[in-house]
């Protein structure tokens, strides 16, 4: 429009209106204005043509599966793999860049920015969780996705997926997301791989050295064979488990695969993983070390919520035929209930703990649900209690040290210690239901930065270690393990029968560390007598039998104590 009106205007200056009257002017006016509407009605007709074809061509059915390195043919105006692909064509303009990634800049910085577009993310299970994780990866500039998924798109899934609509039934849930992706962000390079996960293709699916891994898959055999895939080939996991027949978005954590105790699925998950590892000519300790290092380096996105609906039960035709109505052979037949905006809050979490993983701007998530009000309340009575017997303060005398209140313990167990023995950051049943706050250091009050968490052993041992000193366990301040501790430059202060006691047996494990013969014969030894002091006690969970940390543990435990202290006293 403003082109044909500069036009008329530059015409009407080589004209002489007065000769050639008004009739003239008019005609002119009318010829220009037509021409402008032509050819707006032009352009607007060859993009109605366009959009109807590809939207006639993607109803046909999914195109040819072969993957590529970009799983978005964006060479042909006519692709079935985009409703706007044509607009592809066009190089991307640093300045549309630049302004549509803006916010992340400011969030991120230049740098991280550039760090997450750089970066390559797979994704495993593009239904409600997955859809909803990768759809935020690409609006955020990561510029390569691999997305792994065999199903397709069905009605009963868009009440949860995350950019299918009712044109995309009957299509692979990876390619309706690459179209969708492909309008949002063209310069994202999106494999789509249609086809499930298994052991066998693992290699070639998680190939490409990627960055980060979300498992979003809902069947246990499969997302155990991707764990240990994960795990086999040094790759970061963040598992996603069940959402389904859950409500509450506040219950939401993220944290270590130990964490869930109450997650039938996370239940499930570890035992599966410990079924497929453990090698029955091995011993226990060996098995233990093995599962461990399976689970070092996988992070679950999970609610603590009840479920609020259970499985829906089996129709007569489904008990009399189930093989006939799962999707793939072992799959599950039974529908879960599923509220829509779950899948979509753990995936939009999960996302969002890779980028910021990704982006140098990690965050310390909640990893356990919060612990109740009574239990806050006995915990700190149990402490009270426990500071005056062994320690002898009594906080409500006039004299006595202070000690932390009861929302101080809330926070201590919660978002410091995150209900784990600060010895050995395992969490179990075992240990849970045997844990007990006390002193890190003796010369200083119980307030929040000297309190530790730990099992009812190690804080026996270390009372006694710390009873031995004054203030810290000896082998912190003789920089030492706890079998190289001298304990002789303490004897003044300590019984020297006690001394004499500790120093034999610490020679015992001294000897049985260097000589193998007798190493033999002690734990010969130590079988018998333990057997005969279990005949009269009640057996300990090995979990609860340990007591002294190594050295670099119990380092780690007084720098975090020390910061805490002096952001504290600030």
């Amino acid at each position: 429009g403003q082109v044909t009106v500069h036009i008329y205007f530059f015409l009407l200056k080589g004209l002489d209106m007065e000769a050639k009257g008004r009739q003239q002017q008019q005609l002119l006016f009318t010829a220009l204005v037509g021409v402008g509407v032509g050819v707006f009605a032009h352009w607007l007709w060859r993009k109605w043509d366009t959009s109807s074809s590809l939207r006639a061509q993607r109803r046909q059915g999914p195109i040819d599966e072969t993957s590529q390195p970009r799983g978005l043919d964006v060479g042909d105006t006519n692709s079935k793999t985009s409703r706007h692909a044509h607009q592809a064509l066009q190089p991307a303009n640093p300045m549309v860049m630049d302004e549509q990634f803006s916010r992340n800049r400011m969030f991120f910085g230049d740098a991280n920015q550039a760090k997450l577009e750089n970066a390559f993310i797979i994704v495993v299970g593009l239904g409600g969780v997955g859809s909803h994780a990768a759809h935020m990866i690409a609006r955020t500039g990561v510029r390569r996705l691999r997305l792994v998924d065999f199903d397709n798109v069905t009605l009963s899934s868009l009440n949860r997926h995350a950019v299918a609509t009712r044109d995309d039934v009957g299509i692979p849930k990876v390619r309706a997301c690459a179209v969708h992706f492909a309008d949002v962000v063209p310069a994202c390079e999106v494999d789509a791989r249609v086809e499930m996960f298994t052991a066998e293709r693992a290699d070639d699916l998680l190939s490409g050295n990627p960055d980060y891994v979300i498992d979003a898959i809902d069947d246990v055999n499969t997302k155990v064979d991707l764990l240990l895939a994960c795990n086999r080939m040094g790759l970061k996991v963040l598992s996603a488990l069940g959402a389904g027949g859950k409500s509450d978005p506040t219950q939401i954590l993220i944290g270590d695969i130990t964490d869930p105790i109450r997650d039938p699925l996370a239940a499930k998950l570890r035992w599966a993983i410990r079924n497929r590892i453990v090698d029955k000519s091995a011993s226990d300790e060996e098995n233990t070390e093995r599962y461990k290092r399976a689970i070092s380096n996988i992070h679950v996105i999970y609610s603590c919520e009840e479920p609020k609906a259970q499985l829906a039960k089996l129709t007569d035709e489904q008990k009399e035929n189930p093989d006939q109505y799962g999707a793939v052979p072992n799959f599950r037949i039974r529908v879960l209930p599923v509220l829509g905006t779950m899948p979509a809050v753990i995936g939009i979490g999960a996302s969002s703990f890779v980028l910021c993983e990704l982006a140098n701007k990690s965050f310390d998530p909640l990893k356990i649900q919060s612990i109740s009000h009574n239990f806050a309340h006995k915990t700190h009575n149990r402490l009270v209690q426990r500071d005056a017997k062994v320690f002898g303060n009594s906080a409500k005398s006039e004299d006595g040290q202070g000690i932390a209140d009861q929302l101080e313990v809330t926070y201590i167990l919660e978002r410091v210690w995150k209900m784990r023995s600060a010895f050995d950051f395992e969490r179990n049943r075992a240990t849970t239901r045997n844990m007990t706050l006390t002193r890190f250091d003796r010369s200083k009050p119980a307030l929040i930065y000297n309190i530790v968490l730990l099992t009812e052993q190690e804080a026996l041992w270390l009372d006694k270690e710390t009873k031995i000193t004054g203030s810290l366990a000896p082998m912190l301040l003789q920089n030492c393990e706890h079998i190289d501790v001298d304990y002789s430059q303490y004897s003044d202060g300590i019984d020297a029968e006690a001394v004499k006691v500790e120093q034999q047996s610490l020679e015992g494990l001294k000897k049985k560390r260097t000589n193998p013969s007798l190493q033999q014969h002690l734990q010969q030894s130590s079988v018998s007598s333990s057997t005969t002091q279990q005949s009269h006690k009640t057996p300990v969970h090995p979990s609860l039998q340990r007591k002294a940390p190594s050295l670099e543990t119990i380092k780690y435990v007084h720098e975090k104590l020390l910061a805490m202290e002096r952001e504290w006293l600030r």
